[in-house]
């Protein structure tokens, strides 16, 4: 695992590499390609990400998810209760709570790599 949330915690190994654990359990618990859209999803609300996702050629259950996760960032709080229905229908209530944590770490490391995380944890 990289990115600026790992390197701000490489003074920390036994934390790094709890983090990574955490990280990857909840990957591991989705499809490897919905995790993958999901991350670009957020990269790409935080205009991190240059490649949009081609909505057109999603399956109905993936577009849900990622117009989900492209409210995360900055409209959370926006997200209603039927929303976020459509997601557990999809995903099961496992795969919801797995979704919501691969969408929060993959927002915090976005915002993370805005601020320079890294240089400001003095790594």
């Amino acid at each position: 695992m990289s990115g600026p949330v790992h390197a701000a915690l490489a003074g920390d190994p036994v934390l790094a590499e709890h983090y990574a654990a955490f990280r990857a359990k909840a990957e591991s618990a989705l499809n490897p390609r919905l995790v993958a859209l999901i991350r670009q999803a957020i990269a790409a609300v935080h205009g991190m990400e240059a490649a949009a996702i081609d909505d057109a050629a999603l399956d109905e259950r993936t577009r849900v998810c990622v117009a989900y996760a492209r409210r995360i960032p900055f409209e959370h709080t926006a997200i209603t209760d039927p929303e976020a229905a459509s997601v557990v229908a999809h995903l099961g209530e496992p795969g919801f709570v797995a979704f919501s944590v691969v969408a929060a770490l993959a927002d915090a490391e976005c915002r993370a790599g805005l601020v320079d995380l890294e240089g400001l944890a003095g790594v």
